[in-house]
């Protein structure tokens, strides 16, 4: 019987989700042998903590981390990812797949290289804009939709503290993004749900004291800058609007103009979630006397 050399690491709210059930086919048409491979789909705990009971729970030499919502494009995605860790600690797609038959809101994040407007702003997305802005050489949002990394490097970062992003940077010096193959994420739907969603998972994690790496680090003179900058255009609507403009030139696809919207979302849902923080621990620092008191 053949070792395993990969295994499939997917968090899952519900196995009977219909874009789970895409993902799995997706695998199965891969032309990487089955023998060698394992899928390990994962309902327990949090989306985070369930990516580390994969791990724990992985035979293979090499980790590959999907979401329930993705999906491979082309069937030999796998084992071509999987050769290019011959000379490199970790590999990723470099662009999300961009297909006019999907809903607006996808194809707005598969051009822009990430679903989170900030991200594309402060220089850490997970994927190539179709814009090629910002310039950045930086590794930004990786570890999910699509990372593959060795075991022995991701099972010594800190599991009990699992954050994706953290644990996939402090896992590997030597990422690399690769062209020419895509994942497709399944993101989207409605603008309001999703940033509804946001920032669900916003308050879960974003301000964890256990996260080591932050989206905008407060310690950096650039971040600050970036986000002052990300706010400032977004309140002054010129420049989103000048790059739906560039963007719709590259690609013809009126997705790129809904680029305001999304980035007026972002300001306001990270805004409330910086209100609702402060006013918790203020909370928090006024109700501590009065039950030190009652004490």
């Amino acid at each position: 019987m053949s070792p395993v050399k990969l295994s499939i690491i997917i968090p899952a709210k519900d196995r009977n989700d219909p874009k789970l059930a895409e993902l799995l086919r997706s695998i199965y048409l891969q032309d990487f042998p089955k023998e060698e491979l394992e899928v390990l789909v994962v309902t327990e705990g949090t989306s985070e903590s369930a990516k580390a009971i994969g791990i724990r729970k992985a035979k293979g030499e090499v980790i590959g981390i999907l979401a329930s919502d993705n999906e491979l494009i082309g069937n030999r995605f796998l084992t071509e990812i999987y050769e290019w860790l011959n000379c490199h600690d970790a590999a990723y797609p470099a662009h999300y797949h961009y297909t006019k038959k999907d809903d607006i809101l996808n194809r707005y994040f598969a051009l822009i290289g990430g679903n989170d407007p900030l991200s594309f702003y402060m220089g850490k997305n997970d994927k190539s804009s179709y814009l090629g802005y910002p310039k950045t050489n930086e590794l930004g949002t990786i570890g999910d939709n699509g990372f593959f990394i060795y075991k022995d490097l991701i099972e010594k970062t800190d599991l009990d503290n699992y954050y994706h992003i953290d644990n996939a940077l402090e896992a590997s010096t030597n990422t690399v993004a690769v062209g020419g193959y895509r994942i497709w994420h399944k993101t989207g739907g409605n603008i309001f749900s999703f940033f509804r969603k946001r920032y669900r998972y916003g308050l879960q994690h974003a301000f964890n004291k256990n996260r080591r790496w932050h989206l905008v680090d407060f310690r950096r003179r650039k971040d600050i800058v970036r986000l002052i900058w990300f706010i400032f255009v977004t309140l002054t609507v010129i420049q989103p609007l000048y790059l739906s403009i560039r963007g719709y030139l590259k690609v013809r696809d009126v997705a790129w103009f809904i680029h305001w919207l999304a980035c007026a979302m972002t300001v306001f849902t990270y805004g409330l979630l910086i209100i609702h923080l402060c006013l918790s621990r203020l909370f928090q620092s006024l109700s501590a006397p009065m039950a030190a008191l009652k004490a």
